[in-house]
C-alpha cells in the first residue's frame, strides 16, 4: 500500500491561513486459486481452472480524503475488479466495476454517493457472513441473491452511514433514473446493528425494484459471538421475490420470473476458529428452503438447497495469503435444477492471495 499525502494551503485562496491535509492511497488485492469442480455439465463432467480466489476478487483502487477542518472530511473512492487469470476486467466496459462515489464524513455521520457497497453487504464482508462472502458461484449464493441489490447492482446509491458507541445505523437509496417513475429500477436498505463484543446482532430490510416496478423484499437477522479464538456466526433470510433475480442467478440462465413470486427462507451458520497467529480454520452451513421455484406453483415449485464449506488459511505474513477450501452443495425438489447436472457439485480449490 501506498500513500502519499498533499498539504493543501486553504490560505492560497486567500480565505484564511488554515491549511488543509489531503492524502490519496493506492490499494489492492491480488488472488487466485486453482478449482476442481465436480457436475459442472449437463452430462456430469468435471472441470479444473485457473480461476478467481475463493474468498475474495483481485481488485485495485484508490481512496482519498481531504480534512476540511471542523471534523468534517471529504472523500472518494474509484475500485475495479479484474481476472488475474487472464487480466481482464471482471465487468466488460466498466472500468471502476466495484465502487465509484464521492462524499462528505463528519460527526453527523458519513454521507456517499455514487456505486458502493450497500449497508446489509458491508456487515457480510466484515465478518457476519460465515466465509465473509465467498467467491465461488457454488458458496456465495446466499449472500448475493439475499444480500445485495438484486439486478440494480450498487449503482446510483445515496448512503448514510452512522456509528454512535456501538450502534450502527445505514440508510441507502437506489434513484432508478427513470422518466416518469421513481419506482423503476429503485431500492433502499435499512440496517441496524449493535457491533459490540463479545455479542453482535444485526437487523437488515431490502427493497428492490426493476425496470417494471416489481420488488424483490428481504428482511434479515444476523448473530455474531465472539469466543476466545472462536467467532460464530447464525443468520436467517426472508426472501419475497417477483423480478426473477434469485431464480436467474441460482439457475445460471438470467432472470426468469414467472406469474408466482417465488419465496425462501434462508438460514446459515459458521464458525471462524483461530488455531494459531497465521492458521485459520472456518466451516460454514447455508441452507435454503424455496416455493415457486421458476414460477411453478405447488409441490412442483417446492424444493430446498445445502452448501458446506471448509476452509483454511495461513498467513504468511499479514499481506500473504496461502488457503485451501473444500465445498458440496446439493439441490432437492425444484432446487435441483439449478445445478448443472440437476443434483450436486463437489469443489476443491488452493488460492494465494496477496493484499497491496
Amino acid at each position: 500500500m501506498k500513500t502519499w499525502a498533499f498539504p493543501l494551503a486553504a490560505g492560497a485562496l486567500i480565505a484564511s491561513p488554515v491549511f488543509a491535509q489531503s492524502s490519496v492511497t493506492m490499494f489492492g488485492v491480488a488472488d487466485a486459486s486453482l478449482r476442481y469442480l465436480s457436475g459442472a455439465t449437463s452430462d456430469n463432467k468435471s472441470s479444473f481452472a485457473l480461476t478467481d480466489g475463493a474468498i475474495s476478487q483481485s481488485r485495485w483502487g484508490i481512496y482519498g480524503k481531504e480534512d476540511l477542518g471542523q471534523g468534517m472530511k471529504a472523500l472518494f473512492m474509484l475500485e475495479g475488479g479484474y481476472h488475474l487469470n487472464n487480466g481482464t476486467s471482471q465487468r466488460s466496459g466498466k472500468i471502476f466495476n466495484r465502487k465509484a462515489y464521492v462524499g462528505l464524513e463528519g460527526d453527523y455521520g458519513k454521507l456517499t454517493l455514487g456505486t458502493q457497497d450497500n449497508p446489509l453487504w458491508e456487515l457480510l464482508i466484515e465478518g457476519w457472513d460465515p466465509l465473509t462472502v465467498g467467491n465461488y458461484d457454488q458458496n456465495e449464493w446466499m449472500p448475493v441473491v439475499f444480500g445485495t441489490n438484486g439486478p440494480n447492482g450498487a449503482n446510483n446509491a445515496v448512503k448514510y452511514m452512522k456509528r454512535y458507541q456501538d450502534i450502527q445505523v445505514g440508510l441507502e437509496y437506489i434513484v432508478g433514473g427513470v422518466a416518469g417513475s421513481t419506482a423503476r429500477n429503485s431500492g433502499y436498505v435499512l440496517s441496524v446493528a449493535y457491533v459490540g463484543k463479545p455479542f453482535g446482532i444485526a437487523a437488515n430490510v431490502l427493497q428492490n425494484r426493476d425496470i417494471q416496478a416489481n420488488t424483490q423484499m428481504i428482511y434479515n437477522l444476523d448473530l455474531k459471538y465472539e469466543w476466545g479464538p472462536a467467532t460464530l456466526t447464525l443468520g436467517y433470510y426472508n426472501s419475497n421475490d417477483k423480478t426473477g433475480f434469485v431464480d436467474g442467478f441460482l439457475s445460471g440462465r438470467g432472470v426468469t420470473g414467472g406469474p408466482n413470486p417465488r419465496k425462501d427462507n434462508a438460514f446459515f451458520a459458521g464458525v471462524a476458529y483461530q488455531v494459531s497467529k497465521p492458521l485459520t480454520l472456518s466451516a460454514a452451513v447455508y441452507y435454503d428452503r424455496a416455493s415457486n421455484v421458476n414460477g411453478v406453483s405447488g409441490d412442483a415449485g417446492d424444493g430446498s438447497r445445502e452448501t458446506y464449506v471448509l476452509l483454511a488459511e495461513y498467513g504468511f505474513s499479514r499481506r500473504t495469503t496461502l488457503y485451501g477450501t473444500v465445498d458440496y452443495s446439493v439441490g432437492h425438489g425444484a432446487q435441483r435444477a439449478e445445478f448443472p447436472n440437476g443434483r450436486d457439485q463437489t469443489g476443491v480449490g488452493i488460492g494465494l492471495r496477496h493484499r497491496f
